[in-house]
């Protein structure tokens, strides 16, 4: 008798091979991110709605990993409402490890920090604050530069890797004599191992 490939499974079951000798497979196939979410290791982070009240650049979201695996961010989303000042243009400027400022050294952690797996109890190992208006966040350097108007909502595409210890940040920069403007950041993404 030939030999055959047998299921391990204890079903009896044997592989098919075509007449071209070709083994007969089937895989099912899903990409890291919804592997990551499925494992219960993606997350929400968001700010929550902050009013801005001047026009200085200000800090919004501070994100550092202190998991061991890495942490990818898949995108960022800025929502904005109307200001009172004059212009429409704004500018979100995302912070490559900034380490020092006041929304670091007096934290507030940003009110929706959640799980995107609804059956998933993990939580991310991670500081993660929101600023405002009068907050700062200093070093790191300018990474990515994100034209934005009034009264919208962006979806930034990223694909950014945070090793452990390493962090990010997006300053928001309302249009010229801004006295009030609602605003939000999300920071969507998976840790990976």
């Amino acid at each position: 008798m030939p030999d055959m490939i047998k299921d391990g499974t204890g079903h009896g079951y044997l592989a098919k091979v075509d007449a071209d000798n070709l083994l007969h497979t089937r895989s099912v196939q899903e990409g890291e991110a919804l592997h990551s979410n499925l494992e219960g290791n993606a997350y929400n982070l968001n700010t929550g709605v902050i009013t801005l009240t001047d026009a200085a650049e200000t800090p919004v979201i501070y994100f550092k990993n202190n998991a061991e695996d890495r942490f990818i961010i898949e995108s960022v989303v800025l929502g904005v409402w109307g200001s009172d000042g004059d212009g429409l243009d704004m500018l979100a400027t995302f912070i490559r490890n900034p380490t020092t400022g006041t929304i670091i050294s007096s934290p507030t952690d940003v009110p929706i920090n959640s799980n995107r797996n609804y059956g998933s109890t993990n939580s991310l190992n991670a500081d993660v604050y929101v600023g405002g208006t009068g907050a700062t966040l200093t070093d790191g350097d300018d990474h990515i530069l994100v034209r934005i108007t009034e009264e919208s909502r962006g979806f930034i595409g990223i694909n950014e890797v945070l090793p452990k210890g390493t962090s990010f940040g997006v300053k928001l920069t309302p249009p010229t004599g801004n006295t009030s403007m609602n605003c939000y950041v999300a920071v969507i993404g998976y840790l990976h191992d």
